[in-house]
């Protein structure tokens, strides 16, 4: 029997999530038969993640979109290139395996070279991804982290070649300057260019979205589920319902006074 996995794209741009699909399909293939993928976006929050506040706000909204599907899938992948705080929230509600697309491609970075350097949209990101990898334990392998002078939504608004000529550049300067020996496409709407770039660099160039896919499948394929021993330990049962602060300025994403906690 195959297994399932939910791709999440925690803001609510559907070109966004279009590309990530592309990617998601891609990777599957590799295991067809035994992995059947779904991707999805949230259905309110941010358009896009530029940052704390905004990742703040896409957690609510991620949470609330796979709760419910939660008994339909196997595992979750959220396609979002941090240390996005689903993840960790997800994994008390779940003994499923949960997952970022980063500390997926940070670990397939890890074996085929000895430092690696991200190249993300903007330099808003850089202290945020520099955290990040150092929580994920492996910091000493992080050459840079580079940005290619875009945001989030111009990966997939801009004109592709343009988006590719920004990439190279900033990748370029990782590899010659910082002496980066792979390069992690550090935003999921980076899909599918990781080929184009590899070429025109000569180092190998990690698509997050395909890293994600496959890790998840490994994990599946293991068997592997989420440790409730201590940091993730199952949630005790908890009301149908939560208070959400009064109207201000989370009104401004959807938010509502009560929602279902599903939990």
């Amino acid at each position: 029997m195959s297994k399932k996995l939910l791709v999440v794209n925690p803001n609510t741009s559907q070109k966004m999530t279009a590309t990530i699909a592309l990617s998601v399909e891609a990777a599957a293939k590799v295991y067809s038969g035994f992995i059947e993928c779904t991707t999805v976006c949230a259905d309110k929050g941010v358009e896009s993640v530029e940052g704390a506040f905004d990742e703040a706000i896409s957690t609510y909204w991620t949470i609330e979109k796979v709760m419910p599907l939660l008994d339909d899938y196997d595992g979750i992948l959220i396609a979002c290139f941090s240390n996005h705080a689903s993840v960790k929230a997800l994994r008390e509600a779940t003994k499923k395996p949960v997952l970022h697309v980063m500390e997926a491609a940070v670990l397939q970075a890890c074996p085929v070279g000895a430092k690696f350097s991200i190249v993300t949209d903007s330099d808003h990101w850089r202290p945020h991804l520099v955290d990040g990898v150092h929580e994920l334990g492996v910091g000493h392998k992080l050459a840079s982290v580079r940005d290619a002078g875009m945001t989030a939504l111009d990966t997939v608004g801009l004109d592709r070649d343009e988006v590719v000529r920004r990439l190279v550049e900033a990748s370029r300067v990782a590899v010659e300057q910082d002496k980066a020996e792979v390069i992690l496409l550090g935003c999921a709407g980076m899909a599918g260019l990781k080929e184009i770039i590899s070429e025109k660099l000569g180092v190998p160039v990690i698509d997050a979205v395909m890293a994600g896919v496959c890790v998840a499948a490994g994990l599946l394929a293991s068997g592997c589920q989420t440790s409730k021993r201590a940091m993730y330990t199952q949630l005790e049962p908890r009301p149908n319902e939560v208070n959400v602060p009064e109207p201000g300025i989370m009104a401004a994403y959807g938010a509502t006074v009560t929602t279902p906690r599903q939990l």
